[in-house]
């Protein structure tokens, strides 16, 4: 039986007491109980919140066999490192240690309740985890300062950076997409959620814990191994001034950091020595999953959340006030039921088996063999060489939640920090990367399942030289283990068409990855494309088909979904109707729906056919979800068709326009309808597209009006584009904001953040060194966090005109991606020969105006029409 008590790691033989092993669990949490109240640290909870006794909470037997056992009990947990104590209160772990590590048994759950509160959630729950064994927790008990502080503002943004002492882990404030979870609505009153491997963690620290292990031990300890204090000194003092990092040393207890009610919420940075690897601190335990990850539910909000008995759970939620709850257990055998009341959808239920088995990648706990059920430990001698670390496999450097499941977020930040440091050009990789995912993504679903992640890793490692896989280069380095060299993203093949080779689809009218003709499209006549196939399986009795696409995001479009196609069919006219049964598209419709790409670039489009090996039981039009399911494990064969459509083909707004009127003009009738004659009015085809990425936030002009302004005045970071009617010469004007506490010049509180602003004009016109730049607020001044100023000065009336002097202005001062690091809406928008820019100081400057004037003598007006509507009183704040 895996021990209760944390002391039992040091205990060096219980067994020799005649005692029963219930009484034996009973008084070592008696005796440490009384341990604890003589050290003034409060016992813990016998009853949960709502004051239920908690369920296996083990009341004190009386025995007459107690005097050694609480003698030994008591010396043991008197020898435990100091590490050790804080965690000594939480009787469900499993501590031991070494020399150089403790290492934290966990299953995962709190003894607090969980998920109350939550109005952002991605329909995960909590679920056990195994935490044990060689997949436990490790806290350095000897930390090292780092030569440069590693500080965790969009890095570290999977796994955990610290373990609170109950034996939950702490997660980046930020969540996977650069958003603070805290303030999105994604946590519970405890700063807690699960992720989606229905694994239960905090972002936030864990400050409650503060009333359970007493003002003057930690709450948690970072994976670097430096203590983390709450909201006071150990001695109950204020805090004193902190450091970048949100941390300093004091005496008696040495460098540790401070949790907080706002950013950082844990801490700003490790100080001392992490590795990293992956995007997150390594190596550190894997979850395991159940359940396939679950997209977000939109206008949910979880009320409850109950422990029916030691293996049931409930959690209870509504939507727009239907309510509805999820009800599920953990059975011996292995498996999971799940209960789903959806309310007036009615109800559902799954049965799920656990889809990983855990593993860390680090020392197993207590030496290099680690310990099995019902094993022996294995004992760590000083000196001992520690056990070689395994060779991380493709996929575990991919799947860093361990779900066995990569999404496109995964992926592309893989990308990005392998990029980063390669010293590769963000852009081209991320480009690449995007790419290299659809590839593998045969069934289209925005993420890559075992299979795929098979397929990839067969790929990948073959790729590699054999002597240096990428796990074995990721050494500690300076800067908290940022420097330690490792390979570029992984160059995988192109995804084959067929799946067999043999099973071919293919149209008359446009080959793979080529332009689809405009009369397939919504700038045509809409209809669908004709098919053509060949090379079937000899046992094939139907076909199906997809066409989708993946939007910006992972969210998956589709525009067409037929299925029960004869088994003896060969093609697909245009225009189909007749042949197999139309599903509907994801607007709701039946049948083909055109693509009508928005945003400038050319998107990729993919029609899928499925060979099958019976006909489908499908009542209704289903979707490509519903078309999915019903396929599984029926799929012979597949080839996929990839065609590329970009809006506007005739009038797109970044393509050039050919006519007889020079750049920027469009043959139009003379006479336009609804007006008299020689009015001329101005088209669509006259606009022109603008793409923006602030970071944060800013509004612009063009010739003195208001064209643009940022809609989201923080984050997430966002790509505006708009259409817009142009006039040269054209004067433009932008102010540029970036986050900043207009008092103290910091953003979160304690941090100072960095600005950066791109922009592209369908004339060609961008953002480059050539603008006039000036900046109005900088601070806190010197990068003065502990008192910081700010200096500021006025606006100058009238900045937005087009006679407004900016000729004593400097220049604008370029930054590279690799400095100012947009997130992904930048890579999925045409920002081509755009530089950022921003002032001579992109950390501390925070308010910038920038101005240009865009000559274009050879452009003449088309229309001759003007506006008469009045907008001079409307807001503009």
């Amino acid at each position: 039986m895996k021990p209760l008590f944390a002391i039992s790691l040091f205990v060096t033989s219980l067994a020799a007491h005649d005692l029963t092993t219930t009484d034996r669990e009973a008084l070592r949490a008696h005796i440490l109980e009384e341990w604890m109240s003589n050290r003034g640290i409060p016992a813990p909870p016998k009853k949960t919140p709502t004051g239920q006794e908690w369920p296996g909470y083990v009341k004190v037997a009386s025995t007459t066999s107690t005097l050694q056992l609480a003698a030994a009990t008591v010396a043991n947990a008197a020898n435990a490192p100091q590490t050790a104590k804080a965690f000594l209160p939480f009787t469900k772990l499993d501590l031991r240690a070494d020399g150089e590590f403790l290492y934290v048994g966990s299953n995962g759950m709190p003894d607090h309740n969980m998920m109350v509160g939550i109005t952002a959630w991605q329909q995960q729950v909590p679920l056990p985890q195994k935490y044990f064994d060689d997949n436990a927790w490790r806290i350095p008990l000897k930390p090292v300062p780092a030569k440069e502080p590693a500080m965790i503002k969009g890095r570290f943004l999977r796994g955990a950076i610290a373990l609170a002492v109950n034996g939950i882990p702490i997660f980046n404030p930020q969540n996977n997409r650069g958003e603070m979870s805290q303030e999105i609505g994604e946590l519970d009153q405890w700063g807690g959620h699960c992720g989606r491997a229905d694994d239960y963690h905090y972002h936030a620290a864990p400050l409650h814990l503060q009333s359970v292990v007493g003002k003057g031990m930690p709450i948690a300890y970072a994976l670097d191994g430096y203590p983390i204090f709450g909201l006071t000194e150990p001695d109950g003092s204020p805090v004193s001034k902190l450091d970048e990092c949100h941390g300093h040393e004091t005496a008696g207890v040495g460098y540790h950091y401070h949790g907080s009610l706002k950013y950082p919420y844990v801490f700003a940075g490790f100080h001392g020595e992490v590795v990293e690897a992956g995007g997150q601190v390594d190596p550190q335990p894997r979850a395991n999953p159940v359940r396939p990850d679950t997209p977000p539910l939109r206008g949910a909000a979880i009320t409850g959340f109950e422990m029916l008995n030691a293996s049931t759970y409930k959690l209870s939620y509504n939507v727009g006030g239907d309510k509805r709850s999820i009800t599920y257990s953990i059975n011996e055998d292995g498996t999971y039921p799940f209960d789903y009341d959806n309310g007036s959808e009615g109800r559902t239920s799954e049965v799920y088996t656990s889809r990983g088995q855990g593993g860390g990648q680090g020392r197993p706990p207590g030496g290099g063999e680690g310990k099995g059920k019902g094993g022996r430990e294995a004992e760590m001698r000083p000196g001992q060489p520690s056990p070689p670390r395994p060779q991380a496999s493709v996929l575990s450097s991919l799947d860093v939640n361990g779900d066995g499941i990569v999404s496109a977020q995964e992926f592309a930040d893989q990308a990005k920090a392998q990029a980063i440091k390669a010293g590769q050009p963000l852009a081209e990789a991320m480009a690449k990367a995007k790419e290299q995912f659809n590839a593998f993504d045969h069934n289209r679903d925005g993420k890559l399942d075992t299979a795929e992640l098979e397929k990839l890793a067969g790929n990948a490692l073959s790729s590699r030289s054999d002597e240096s896989p990428a796990s074995d280069e990721i050494k500690k380095g300076e800067g908290g283990g940022r420097g330690g060299k490792q390979e570029a993203f992984m160059a995988l093949p192109d995804q084959p068409r067929s799946s067999d080779g043999k099973f071919m689809l293919m149209s008359s009218v446009v080959e793979d990855l080529k332009t689809l003709p405009a009369e397939f499209t919504g700038d045509g006549d809409g209809i669908s494309p004709p098919l053509e196939w060949s090379g079937a399986p000899a046992s094939t009795q139907g076909y199906a088909l997809i066409m989708d696409h993946a939007a910006p995001g992972g969210e998956m479009k589709w525009y067409w979904t037929i299925y029960d196609i004869p088994a003896n069919a060969n093609s697909l006219p245009e225009n189909s109707q007749k042949i197999g049964k139309l599903g509907t598209g994801f607007k709701g419709g039946v049948g083909y729906e055109p693509p009508r790409s928005k945003g400038p670039g050319a998107k990729t489009y993919v029609l899928t056919l499925y060979a099958l090996n019976e006909p489908l039981k499908i009542a209704g039009t289903p979707g490509r979800e519903e078309l999915l399911a019903a396929m599984k494990g029926k799929v012979l064969a597949t080839s996929s068709l990839r065609v590329v459509h970009s809006s506007g083909q005739v009038t797109g707004a970044f393509l050039p326009r050919e006519d007889n009127d020079g750049p920027g003009t469009a043959k139009m009738p003379a006479r336009s309808k609804g007006g008299p004659p020689g009015l001329i009015k101005p088209s669509i085809a006259d606009t022109m597209k603008l793409n923006v990425y602030a970071d944060n936030w800013f509004m612009l002009y063009v010739n003195g009006r208001l064209v643009a302004v940022d809609p989201i005045q923080f984050t997430p970071h966002n790509v505006v584009s708009v259409d817009f009617l142009p006039e040269y010469p054209m004067t433009i004007a932008v102010l540029a904001k970036d986050n900043a506490d207009p008092k103290t010049g910091m953003e979160y509180g304690t941090s100072i953040g960095d600005g950066g602003f791109c922009l592209k004009f369908a004339d060609g016109t961008v953002t480059n060194a050539s603008w006039k730049a000036k900046n109005f607020f900088h601070g806190p001044i010197n990068s003065d966090t502990a008192n910081p100023q700010v200096k500021q000065e006025p606006l100058p009336a009238n900045w937005w005109a087009t006679d407004f002097d900016d000729s004593t202005w400097s220049n604008a001062k370029e930054y590279t991606v690799e400095q100012v690091e947009p997130k992904q809406p930048y890579f999925d928008n045409d920002f081509e020969g755009a530089k950022f820019i921003w002032s001579d100081d992109i950390a501390l400057d925070n308010t910038i105006i920038f101005r240009t004037k865009v000559e274009k003598p050879e452009w003449k007006q088309r229309w001759n029409t003007k506006p008469d509507l009045d907008v001079t009183g409307a807001p503009l704040k």
